[in-house]
């Protein structure tokens, strides 16, 4: 189809104008926002159908990712509160993290969407996740009396999900560690305890990738390069954590157990499942029951619960089914090193959200999936017709 070559990159700037809610046009639900979702949505699921009816083989993580998907679009046709407004939020997020997969796995199949498509999307990105950054964090000091700059930005997050991008730019070592200094400062200066452990995690993967894939003809130079950034990188990061007391301050909290309510929301989630009839244990008590059955008017702010509470074992169970088909993945041996080392940053960075925060439910994961279909779209590349 000659359209397919535009719409890799028409899709990529219909994402970056959405994101760009509140700084090139009024967000909170207009109708330009609406209208482009509408877009982005739309040819995302046309391109779910075009990769569901494709009479080839689809790797395990493609049949797990779908599932997942499809139980939660049943789940809320069949389930769900028509009129509740939060659960068609919910909804509407998920298709916003789960339905770019697919146009992005099937270019990468064709061979239509290439590394400089999404490293220019990663910096224009940037741009305009800092400039969401400063607005949000300037609305939060407008609704304070006192002159208090200490807050907890979620937009946090929204680094730690663009950080696998770094990645691609493999040949360009010292812009990747430039970028990352701008990653980390943001992600500290977010003050969220989980993107900060998140990020952490991002950043020692991002080192060893970078000594991983050290230019050979270069070796000397290119191991003192990237030795010192590395260094630098760490000093930066642990210099600037020291300034800010308010973030050692919530990390001694969590530490001493305090967890923003997440135990009492946990335990009565699972309690709420552990105590149901079987068939509540097995298929849950349907999509979005978590902020019912929490007590606390919130979502489960962890996959597995959300999960386990809505679709009981069967939706651990594809989520399971999915993590371990990903995981088989980084093991493959036909696989460059430096695909391997991204693919495991991805996951690990996507399990540890699972467990303190959302993921499949929070928009920032769109980022996530883009670059999980541009990776598994790889292993199978040009086996569409």
């Amino acid at each position: 189809m000659i359209i397919d070559k535009y719409i890799p990159k028409t899709l990529l700037s219909l994402i970056i104008i959405y994101f760009s809610q509140d700084i090139l046009y009024t967000g909170g639900g207009s109708l330009i926002a609406q209208a482009i979702l509408f877009a982005i949505l739309a040819i995302s699921g046309f391109y779910w159908i075009k990769t569901l009816i494709a009479k080839t083989k689809k790797p395990l993580f493609y049949k797990a990712w779908t599932a997942l998907l499809l139980l939660n679009v049943l789940g809320y046709i069949f389930t769900a509160d028509f009129s509740f407004s939060s659960h068609f939020g919910q909804f509407k997020t998920i298709l916003m993290v789960s339905l770019p997969f697919y146009p992005f796995y099937y270019f990468t199949q064709k061979g239509k969407l290439h590394e400089k498509d999404l490293i220019w999307f990663f910096l224009i990105m940037l741009v305009v996740t800092i400039a969401q950054f400063y607005f949000s964090r300037s609305q939060i000091l407008s609704m304070r009396s006192a002159d208090n700059a200490d807050i907890v930005i979620n937009i946090a997050y929204s680094f730690v999900f663009l950080m696998p991008f770094l990645f691609l730019l493999r040949e360009k070592k010292t812009l990747s560690m430039l970028l990352a200094f701008v990653l980390v400062f943001f992600i500290i200066q977010g003050a969220k305890r989980g993107a900060i452990i998140a990020g952490t995690i991002g950043m020692l993967y991002f080192v060893y990738y970078q000594l991983k894939t050290i230019d050979k003809k270069n070796r000397t130079k290119s191991y003192l390069l990237v030795l010192t950034g590395a260094f630098a990188l760490v000093y930066f990061g642990y210099t600037y954590f020291q300034q800010n007391e308010f973030l050692i301050q919530r990390l001694q909290l969590m530490s001493e157990g305090d967890s923003s309510g997440r135990d009492t929301i946990y335990s009565n989630l699972f309690n709420a499942w552990l105590n149901s009839d079987m068939i509540n244990l097995l298929l849950g008590h349907g999509f979005g029951s978590t902020i019912f059955l929490s007590d606390t008017g919130n979502w489960a702010h962890n996959d597995w619960l959300e999960l386990l509470v809505n679709f009981g074992l069967l939706g651990v169970s594809i989520y399971l089914v999915l993590f371990g088909a990903a995981t088989k993945q980084v093991f493959n041996k036909k696989w460059q090193v430096d695909k391997k080392i991204l693919l495991l940053t991805i996951v690990s960075i996507w399990f540890f959200t699972t467990l303190v925060s959302m993921n499949y439910t929070s928009s920032n994961s769109m980022f996530q999936s883009m670059m999980l279909a541009y990776l598994i779209g790889s292993n199978a590349q040009k086996q569409l017709s």
